[in-house]
């Protein structure tokens, strides 16, 4: 590397170790230690020290993570990053003069709190791993022994005393002795770091001392102060967990300390509670937001793969519930190999070398040298660890494993719905939001207002989207949360759950599952929201969603209400999409992949369109895949002003290269039929009574009938159906209401 380009640095930027201090607080009686008792012994404090850094370069018997025991050099390795951060270019800010600890240079404390998490110094021990190069160790002690200085560990008997939001606040404030940030700059940075330079002739037993004594405060800290969400109204549940992780891996990996087995099992102890309530049935992180669950897999599934490569005792319940967060990873993958940002999160996919790029706040956790793309890394654990074939699929893009058994999948504890035709890169996918907007009974801090959205992928793309977070601050914060940043429906302007800030709601819309029903060749899904019941005039939404595989979904949405509203259809486009106008109201979006999606909205009479790209008055036409980055996509906005309620029907319709020629029209109030250059179909909505529709008696909540060229019924779906009839013939009579799988006609 260039070395004109690294920031100057003083010979010794941390305080010189107090060496006898610091070996009381090591077991010296430990076998493998005897050349340290000897020197404690006769009180040679620095040649403790000296033998102290030879037991851990060849100390055996602890183990790390895949890959630690097998160096190899990659002099192609890109190092970009690291030089940077040699510069003192720190979380996206030039700090070449100086690295002010407390400031906050974009006024988002999330910046503030990535600074001192030390992740960046992970990008030094990986250059330093693969390239040898020196100058990385000395970059790395530099700013690690400058952060050790200059923010030494708070009082933590006096903090304790205060009354919890107090001392939350305090750590807030500050964000360096942060317990959260304490429990991630373990181990995304200190334990990472200490193996990579392990064996770096610039790794010296005075630095060893001062990162050590540093680490076993760290570990004190948190084996005192444990944000156990249950007792901290507003307390995000990762915290705990994350903490914990920390405190574990100082446990498990550092034995040496005196009290590294109390930390080992007041750690696991927390981890085992956490995970039984943390976790929900179908397997999601109970935030209910894709990036934190994907978050808090990684560090329950990161701990037991620790803890089984260590001989530290795991429960049965714990692997369980792990592999079920692995395998709720899986079913809400898109079939292009892309993670969902459902709520609060980053878009990530399984063939990039990083999981995400956020600016600074982002998902990577860079200690798994065989794998730092932590998506990528949980699937192909989960595989490994639990002998599934079908996790290692979905890890490899189809490469290796085997196919997943299942298609659509119901997840109602998580409140997710996802309909897809097959696991090729190419079938089409659509996830329906409808549930809890996150921990309800802590302001679901990391939910939406995002009832009743869906996501769209088909043909290798992301065709209708999912806004991700963005930023945690201001009125960006705001509008990234809101109704009107989804693929759904406002109403008078409003939100569907109200904000009360950009963390808190004033009020939660209750999302209810009328009918999720699935088969190979359709899905149906039905659900309803409340949300707008707090208007003066209550308004109630309720959205139906029929996929007829693989040609497209019909969304009908019906906004039920006695006065006068405005109603607001949006459908985001991802970024890339070329928006056209095709007929009347109807857009064809293309990508540059080939893939496009046609949004194709019936009755338009009485419409109003308005269309938005990256507009900042008003906020709309935005997405975000990264942590502080956000891009102009296009947005299409369908308004209605009615005396009373309103109905949408919209045919979105994916396709590769050429949009298809479908026609859609009415059938009567609660029919449809869609016609394409070769079938056509008949949809019709009941309501679990006897329905009749032109042809057809059904006692369903749906029927979808396919025919051929020749106008002859091929088959028929129906949802919730008992008896169907058809010209009269008799297609179904059961005695007992059950569920229509496809039937053949």
């Amino acid at each position: 590397m260039d070395l004109s380009q690294t920031a100057a640095r003083p010979e010794l930027c941390y305080a010189a170790p107090d060496y006898r201090t610091f070996l009381t607080k090591i077991d010296v009686q430990r076998p493998g230690l005897e050349s340290v008792r000897a020197s404690v012994e006769a009180s040679d404090w620095e040649n403790a020290a000296e033998a102290l850094l030879c037991y851990y370069r060849t100390r055996t018997g602890i183990a790390y993570y895949g890959g630690w025991d097998n160096r190899r050099l990659n002099p192609a390795y890109d190092t970009a990053r690291a030089d940077q951060i040699c510069g003192n270019i720190l979380v996206g800010q030039d700090l070449s003069g100086g690295i002010d600890w407390q400031a906050n240079p974009h006024g988002d404390p999330e910046w503030k709190y990535c600074l001192h998490r030390h992740e960046y110094l992970t990008e030094l021990g990986r250059a330093y791993w693969y390239t040898g190069d020196e100058e990385y160790t000395r970059a790395w002690k530099r700013i690690l022994g400058e952060w050790i200085r200059e923010n030494p560990m708070p009082d933590l008997e006096w903090l304790i005393s205060l009354p919890g939001e107090t001392s939350r606040m305090q750590f807030m404030r500050a964000g360096n002795w942060r317990p959260l940030t304490l429990g991630i700059r373990l181990y995304t940075a200190f334990v990472p770091c200490f193996y990579h330079f392990l064996h770096s002739p610039e790794f010296t037993p005075d630095f060893l001392v001062t990162m050590l004594n540093s680490m076993e405060e760290h570990a004190r800290h948190l084996r005192l102060y444990y944000t156990r969400h249950k007792s901290y109204f507003n307390v995000s549940p990762n915290w705990g967990l994350m903490e914990s992780n920390g405190l574990a891996h100082m446990g498990i990996l550092f034995p040496e300390f005196r009290n590294a087995a109390d930390w080992t099992t007041e750690a696991m102890s927390r981890l085992e509670e956490q995970i039984r309530m943390q976790v929900l049935p179908d397997g999601m992180q109970v935030e209910r937001a894709s990036g934190y669950h994907l978050v808090s897999t990684f560090c329950f599934l990161q701990i037991l793969d620790l803890a089984e490569r260590n001989g530290v005792r795991v429960s049965d319940t714990y692997r369980r519930i792990a592999e079920r967060m692995v395998e709720f990873v899986m079913r809400i993958m898109k079939p292009h190999g892309v993670y969902p940002m459902f709520k609060d999160g980053d878009e990530s996919d399984v063939f990039g070398v990083r999981a995400s790029h956020g600016l600074w706040e982002d998902i990577n956790n860079l200690n798994m040298l065989e794998d730092s793309n932590d998506l990528r890394w949980v699937l192909k654990t989960g595989a490994r660890m639990f002998q599934r074939p079908d996790m290692l699929y979905v890890a490899t893009h189809g490469r290796e494993g085997a196919t997943p058994r299942f298609g659509s999948t119901a997840l109602p504890d998580a409140g997710f719905y996802v309909m897809r035709s097959g696991w090729q890169h190419d079938d089409l996918y659509a996830a329906f939001t409808c549930g809890e907007l996150g921990v309800m009974d802590q302001n679901c801090v990391h939910g939406n207002a995002d009832a009743l959205s869906i996501d769209v992928s088909g043909y290798g793309a992301t065709l209708l989207i999912d806004p991700g977070r963005y930023i945690y601050e201001g009125s960006w914060r705001v509008w990234f949360k809101s109704t009107a940043a989804h693929n759904t429906v406002t109403v008078d302007g409003q939100d569907s759950s109200e904000l009360a800030d950009e963390w808190m709601f004033r009020t939660k819309a209750r999302s209810v599952l009328n009918c999720w029903s699935t088969t190979d060749r359709y899905d149906y899904v039905d659900g309803c929201h409340e949300g707008y019941r707090r208007l003066a005039d209550p308004v109630t939404h309720r959205r139906r969603i029929i996929f007829v595989k693989p040609h497209f979904w019909l969304v009908v949405d019906d906004l039920t209400a006695a006065e006068g509203h405005v109603y607001d259809q949006y459908f985001h486009f991802a970024e890339g999409a070329e928006l056209s106008r095709s007929h009347s109201f109807s857009f064809l979006a293309k990508y540059p992949n080939g893939a496009g999606v046609l949004v194709k909205p019936l009755a338009a009479g009485d419409l109003e369109v308005q269309t938005y790209f990256g507009s900042t008055d008003p906020i709309q036409g935005w997405v975000s895949y990264d942590y502080a980055v956000k891009v102009p996509v296009h947005t299409v906005q369908y308004t209605r002003t009615t005396t009373g309620g309103a109905r949408f029907v919209a045919l979105l319709a994916p396709f590769r290269k050429d949009p298809p020629a479908l026609s859609v029209e009415p059938c009567g109030p609660e029919a449809f039929r869609v016609v394409n250059s070769e079938n056509s179909w008949y949809i019709a909505l009941g309501d679990g009574s006897i329905t009749r529709s032109r042809d057809f008696e059904f006692d369903g909540d749906a029927l979808c009938a396919s025919f051929d060229p020749a106008g002859k019924l091929a088959d028929f779906f129906s949802a919730r159906a008992s008896l169907v009839r058809y010209q009269g013939k008799v297609l179904l009579d059961s005695v007992q209401r059950v569920k229509i799988d496809h039937v053949q006609a």
